[in-house]
């Protein structure tokens, strides 16, 4: 037997009040007309109203019912949803914890986005894909059952989970905006502060001088823009993002004004004098936020174009 919903019930029964309502105005009148008022008249008019609002008040006791449904429905669904998200956090959480990423952890995940299509919004679902896409990329990369994770593949999936849990965020109602992207780029990077814990002091040579990370590419840039003289544009396009939270190089007089609006006193960038770089058509600033998460994929990137790094 098909099941009627109440949805269904109430919309024939707003159907069956709008009939009555028409046939009141196109048959009543005549029909009182015809019986010419008294008792007749009176035991009509009482029938038409008793029958109204019955019907009237079926109707809204389906609204009530449904309206009440629905928010059943809803209150279940949300706290699914939590259960979900919070299991998904817990699980990552304990797979990051021991460095570690084994086939039964992969296979947990596996079973995280399948829960999630059940309840989960598409880009919520999009946004865990790409921390399942990333940890599986991860296990195999390698032949053993256990693979151990290095700190800059930590950092990936904690970006992607930083995703994923603003997907959340706005799933659940609690903000229907993206996470400020000045927040967001903070938070990684104390993100990226605690996974590397202690400050990392490798020491990296270029051109038989040694530096520091953001030394480093810092010097990269200077004598590139020294030995090419390029526009802004070109050398934007030559060194791109490369996996960093921000932009490597900006134009220093958008780096100043952000840094002016910031809340934060922390400064993003080389703003001495003397690290302010200029190029054919504009003065440029380059970023500072460099640590083991991110510096190799700069040295890879280098290796491109033939510039020679090496660890110290």
């Amino acid at each position: 037997m098909k099941k009627v919903s109440t949805n269904d019930t109430g919309k024939r029964t707003l159907f069956a009040i709008a009939i009555i309502g028409f046939s009141a105005y196109f048959g009543f009148t005549p029909l009182f007309n015809l019986v010419d008022g008294g008792i007749a008249a009176a035991v009509i008019g009482a029938s038409f109203s008793v029958t109204f609002v019955i019907i009237l008040t079926m109707y809204l006791l389906n609204r009530q019912t449904e309206i009440q449904q629905e928010s059943k429905k809803s209150e279940k669904v949300f706290e699914e949803k939590v259960s979900i998200y919070k299991g998904i956090l817990s699980h990552t959480r304990e797979m990051l914890k021991d460095g570690k990423l084994s086939r039964e952890e992969i296979v947990a995940l596996s079973f995280s986005a399948i829960e999630l299509q059940m309840v989960g919004a598409d880009e919520t679902i999009e946004a865990f894909n790409s921390v399942f896409v990333e940890a599986n990329k991860i296990y195999q990369s390698d032949d053993n059952e256990i693979v151990v994770i290095n700190e800059s593949q930590k950092m990936e999936i904690y970006k992607s989970l930083s995703e994923f849990s603003q997907e959340c965020r706005m799933d659940l109602g609690i903000n229907e905006a993206i996470l400020n992207q000045e927040i967001f780029d903070a938070t990684i990077e104390e993100l990226s502060s605690a996974v590397r814990g202690k400050n990392d002091l490798s020491k990296y040579k270029f051109k038989k001088k040694e530096y520091g990370k953001g030394q480093l590419v810092l010097a990269v840039i200077k004598d590139y823009a020294k030995e090419k003289n390029p526009t802004y544009a070109e050398l934007s396009q030559r060194f791109s993002k490369i996996k960093s939270s921000q932009n490597i190089i900006l134009p220093a007089s958008e780096v100043i004004e952000k840094f002016e609006n910031s809340k934060s006193s922390k400064k993003r960038y080389f703003m001495d004098q003397k690290d302010i770089i200029t190029l054919s058509d504009q003065k440029i600033m380059v970023s500072n936020q460099w640590g083991l998460d991110n510096i190799g994929y700069f040295i890879e990137h280098c290796k491109k174009y033939e510039i020679k790094i090496e660890k110290s």
